[in-house]
């Protein structure tokens, strides 16, 4: 259904949880919602379009709406400016529910032939986590793994740094990374982590077989305990004088590594 609105407040409350509270539900701008409606992975609660949207570009929205079920409701651009606080929303607005992570077991029953997982260790900064998520889809790792604790979520500005990416990632969210690194061993996975006083640099063939890559907190790195149980530990060789690469900027050189490694062997 589609409705024009002076307002834009709904007349049905949705019984879906929202994403955040009313000023943190909200998505924008034409790349990221229209990724998510293409996608139909993450629930859409209301769609909003401005109404001088052109019309091909109105009609391609509102028919995806429409197949996924989901409300959409025409209004100004300053009404869509009000609703999420950003004069950047480039004409599209959503209001989303909480977001779906992924099941652990569906995850790990897909069985790729040579899997590639991210593992995040309390990352606490929104925009490098979706920064990873972008970086992961476009090397292709099959599913990212974060913890319930000290784990910033998904939200919206995940979302937006991820680029859309975030609907194409499966993520999952676990309570314990230890026992999933025991989980993924049983699995005949290994479990590289990264360190600056690590014998092995990145380009040392230490990635050749099915992988997980674990990138540590901003500021404190990989916990002691999942250190104690990586497979192999890897440094970034670096030639500047800052120091080290933020957790996003290495997530992106070790996935390129690995898929770089991974292209050289045959898959057995």
């Amino acid at each position: 259904m589609v409705e024009r609105s002076r307002r834009g407040k709904s007349k049905h409350k949705s019984k879906q949880d929202l994403l955040g509270n009313h000023q943190r539900c909200w998505l924008w701008g034409r790349v990221l919602v229209s990724e998510t409606l293409r996608a139909g992975r993450w629930p859409i609660l209301e769609l909003f379009l401005a109404d001088d949207l052109p019309a091909d570009q109105m009609r391609e929205a509102t028919e995806r709406a429409q197949t996924l079920g989901v409300a959409v409701k025409i209004e100004s651009r300053d009404a869509l400016t009000q609703r999420c606080r950003t004069e950047e929303h480039q004409r599209y607005v959503a209001q989303m529910s909480s977001f779906p992570y992924a099941a652990l077991e569906d995850v790990l029953a897909a069985k790729p032939a040579r899997p590639l997982y991210v593992i995040l260790d309390a990352m606490q900064d929104p925009y490098n986590f979706g920064a990873v998520l972008r970086s992961a889809e476009v090397f292709g790792a099959d599913a990212v793994f974060i913890g319930r604790r000290r784990q910033a979520p998904v939200s919206s500005m995940v979302a937006r740094s991820s680029a859309g990416a975030i609907n194409r990632v499966p993520i999952v969210q676990v309570p314990d990374l230890p026992k999933l690194v025991k989980t993924l061993h049983g699995l005949g996975v290994t479990v590289v982590g990264t360190s600056e006083h690590a014998e092995h640099k990145s380009w040392d063939g230490q990635f050749q077989r099915p992988t997980a890559i674990i990138i540590g907190n901003e500021g404190a790195g990989i916990s002691a305990e999942l250190l104690a149980i990586c497979d192999n530990l890897v440094c970034i060789p670096q030639h500047g004088n800052i120091g080290s690469l933020n957790a996003a900027a290495a997530a992106a050189v070790l996935l390129y590594e690995v898929r770089r490694q991974h292209s050289a062997v045959p898959v057995t």
